[in-house]
């Protein structure tokens, strides 16, 4: 299976252990606004990205949400059950694209038996729980502008693009600000050449200036 590639989980398995998953594996579309995870919701199926990406949100308690983590092709998306665990936030496709899915009972007896599977669900998972820990700090600490540019080039390093179809009311959601703070924010990375955006898109000009401007937290989350 030529996408088994493309998702970097997958790609770390042995050929052994991809045979054993690869029949229960279909390639599916990801339309954008997909809701595939509800709250402490079961789950039969996960998904390994391979260019869509999928954001998990947590509800702020005050009428909002904020991002808690971000799944692309360096992941899977719905890991809790693996673990015997149900998934504690809303998982919703923000960039479409395709997913290899894969029934959580299958997955399970896999990750059961050991080995290498094993081992990459739960570095991965540690890797989540970095990543909430970042961003609690990120979120907390760090000025707008920094933080925005962490999360413009993690989405572009998730979706495998340098334009992003995003409108800043959804990216003020997802960092849990206003959309007139946002348009501020990205006003000055578009004023510093780093940027360009148009109503529902940004399009990252300059990476490198981008990864100067932005918080150490970005390095920290990158495992692409």
């Amino acid at each position: 299976m030529s996408k088994r590639k493309q998702n970097l989980l997958l790609q770390g398995l042995p050929t052994n252990e991809f045979a054993t998953l690869s029949s229960n594996l279909a390639p599916v579309p990801l339309a954008k606004n997909t809701s595939l995870f509800e709250p402490h919701e079961k789950n039969d199926f996960l998904y390994f990205p391979v260019d869509a990406v999928i954001s998990f949100a947590g509800d702020t308690g005050q009428g909002g949400t904020i991002e808690v983590w971000t799944v692309g092709r360096e992941g899977v998306a719905g890991i809790s059950p693996i673990l015997g665990a149900a998934n504690p936030f809303r998982g919703v496709v923000v960039v479409p694209g395709t997913a290899l899915k894969a029934r959580v009972a299958t997955l399970r007896r896999c990750f059961n038996n050991g080995g290498r599977f094993q081992s990459a669900a739960l570095s991965y998972y540690h890797y989540l729980l970095v990543q909430i820990s970042h961003l609690g700090i990120c979120n907390n600490s760090h000025p707008l502008e920094q933080r925005l540019g962490r999360w413009l080039l993690t989405m572009q390093e998730r979706a495998g693009t340098r334009e992003l179809k995003f409108t800043q009311e959804f990216i003020a959601s997802m960092l849990g600000t206003r959309r007139a703070t946002i348009s501020e924010a990205a006003a000055k990375l578009q004023s510093a050449g780093l940027i360009s955006y148009t109503p529902g898109s940004i399009t990252i000009k300059s990476r490198s200036g981008l990864k100067k401007m932005a918080c150490g937290c970005h390095k920290v989350m990158s495992r692409v």
